[in-house]
């Protein structure tokens, strides 16, 4: 049943019945709760396009992931659970969730501004941050609400939430230094990829807490792929002075590099400490050894996205129910059997 028969059945006008549905205020109370009684009752749905069209609004929140073989965009699990957190959030509010993912990073800016300019959805979230990135210089000037998954030194003042990277690196460098680690290595992506920048600036900082110096060998960049882990660990291991620990962004740097080791005979976690940074799915449980690495639960972290955003498309300032404008998530250590060992 529409909504010409849904007024005729109730014997109101199309317009009283849609602003009844809609709760404005030029409606009594006692017929707008008549007219939602009639309209449950046949489960009358309104027509969401004409909703949108009236409104000026869509009901949708989008998720723009990084670009198809980006570092950030290796492995598509994170960004999966992450969406089903967004998603439960906003189904609460009756918005939906739309996903867009540019080919190249070069086409992702031109992407952006078609979504923005064309109002294609009522909010964005952004992933990936770069520490310089045009994305957040253009949307900062737009009457547009996002939000982002990571700093950034650019977009001015916006909401974020981001892993805690310096204070998880800091926690992972004092347990190797605690069981005789010295030569510590770092491995980061290759880009300008924000958590790269935190996670060396919370390496270094740690290091020089520890009186530990840090050797500038020891600090590498590769892609985010298995291929990067092993190539970053064939440089280590050639080294005069090899590391005796690593730590990786990612478990998949990881498993390229515990596939080095082994064609050379060596074996992870006894001739080398091997952390896997952040870990992705159950892979490290099913390595041998099992891989230590920060175990995070992404799908609450995107519904603190989600909230925030919710925040900015209200007009309020992201500040629901406890939410900051910029919040760290903390990154736990899931210990396995890679890190353990004290150096040779």
């Amino acid at each position: 049943m529409g909504i010409k028969r849904l007024a005729s059945t109730l014997g109101l006008s199309i317009a009283t019945v849609s602003r009844a549905l809609n709760d404005h205020p030029e409606v009594s109370m006692q017929t707008r709760e008549r007219v939602k009684a009639a309209a449950k009752a046949i489960a009358y749905s309104p027509n969401q396009s004409g909703r949108s069209l009236r409104k000026g609004r869509h009901n949708t929140v989008g998720l723009m992931l990084p670009p198809k073989g980006s570092p950030q965009h290796h492995n598509w699990d994170p960004f999966h659970t992450l969406a089903e957190g967004i998603q439960a959030r906003i189904a609460s509010e009756d918005l939906e969730l739309v996903l867009f993912q540019s080919s190249d990073p070069a086409d992702e800016l031109s992407r952006l501004k078609r979504v923005v300019e064309r109002r294609l959805v009522d909010g964005i979230i952004l992933a990936g941050t770069l520490r310089r990135d045009p994305r957040l210089d253009y949307i900062s000037e737009q009457d547009f609400p996002f939000v982002t998954w990571g700093r950034s030194l650019s977009g001015g003042e916006h909401s974020w939430v981001d892993f805690d990277f310096e204070v998880g690196i800091a926690q992972e460098i004092g347990q190797l230094i605690a069981i005789g680690h010295r030569r510590i290595a770092l491995v980061t992506p290759n880009n300008d990829a924000m958590e790269g920048h935190l996670m060396r600036h919370g390496y270094r900082a740690a290091m020089r807490r520890h009186k530990v110096s840090v050797q500038k060998e020891y600090l590498g960049r590769d892609e985010v792929s298995e291929r990067g882990g092993h190539r970053e660990m064939t440089r280590l291991l050639a080294l005069d002075a090899p590391p005796t620990a690593v730590i990786f962004q990612s478990d998949c740097m990881a498993v390229g590099a515990y596939g080095c080791m082994q064609s050379l005979g060596q074996k992870p976690g006894v001739d080398m400490a091997i952390f896997g940074g952040v870990l992705t799915g159950e892979l490290a449980q099913y390595l041998t050894p099992t891989l230590s690495g920060f175990s995070v639960n992404l799908r609450p972290l995107g519904e603190c996205l989600a909230e925030a955003l919710l925040g900015h498309m209200a007009g309020q300032t992201a500040n629901l129910t406890g939410i900051n404008a910029h919040q760290l998530w903390p990154l736990d250590i899931l210990h396995g059997e890679s890190d353990g060992t004290a150096p040779a």
